[in-house]
């Protein structure tokens, strides 16, 4: 009788392996594969450093510690948030934004996608907004409904302009 010997098994690539598990079940569903080419462009990469998300507009970065606090269906929800980023071509496209605030552009972009995220599956069935501590994480404000980045991004500067004249408030709600 031959005798194999187990092996240990690598825990230091787990995030890693969630996020393609989590692509593949995207992928497999008849609601959101469509998005399945846009998901395989690029580079997939879990780092140390990264608070959460972020995508450079082909490449996707995911942090170690935010994907592991996540469930299949929050991880399923960011890794179509990055992907939808990568879609819509924002670091393209809004480009003169970005110059101009970049943190502001960002926001207006994540306001555009959670609420079309939202919308696709409001019942949580595939995708759910993640949520710590009783709170959603990330930007989700139905007064931008049917809005482009553009004029998400002039709101959120009328609002940091009057916030800093005003000498507090914030920007917008998450």
């Amino acid at each position: 009788m031959l005798s194999v010997a187990k092996q240990p098994v690598d825990k230091s690539n787990k995030e890693e392996r969630r996020i393609s598990k989590v692509k593949i079940n995207i992928m497999r569903n008849p609601q959101f594969a469509f998005w399945s080419g846009v998901m395989t462009l690029g580079r997939t990469t879990v780092v140390d450093d990264l608070p959460t998300a972020a995508t450079n507009g082909r490449d996707e970065m995911y942090g170690r510690q935010f994907v592991s606090e996540l469930d299949d269906k929050e991880l399923a929800f960011v890794v179509l948030h990055e992907t939808m980023h990568k879609v819509y071509r924002h670091l393209t496209i809004w480009r003169k934004l970005y110059d101009e605030d970049a943190w502001l552009a960002n926001a207006a972009c994540d306001y555009v996608i959670n609420l079309e995220l939202f919308d696709m599956d409001k019942a949580n069935n595939v995708i759910a907004m993640p949520i710590k501590n009783g709170k959603r994480i990330g930007l989700l404000d139905e007064s931008f409904r049917g809005m482009n980045s553009k004029q998400v991004f002039d709101i959120l500067k009328q609002r940091k302009r009057k916030s800093k004249g005003e000498g507090g408030g914030e920007i917008g709600r998450a």
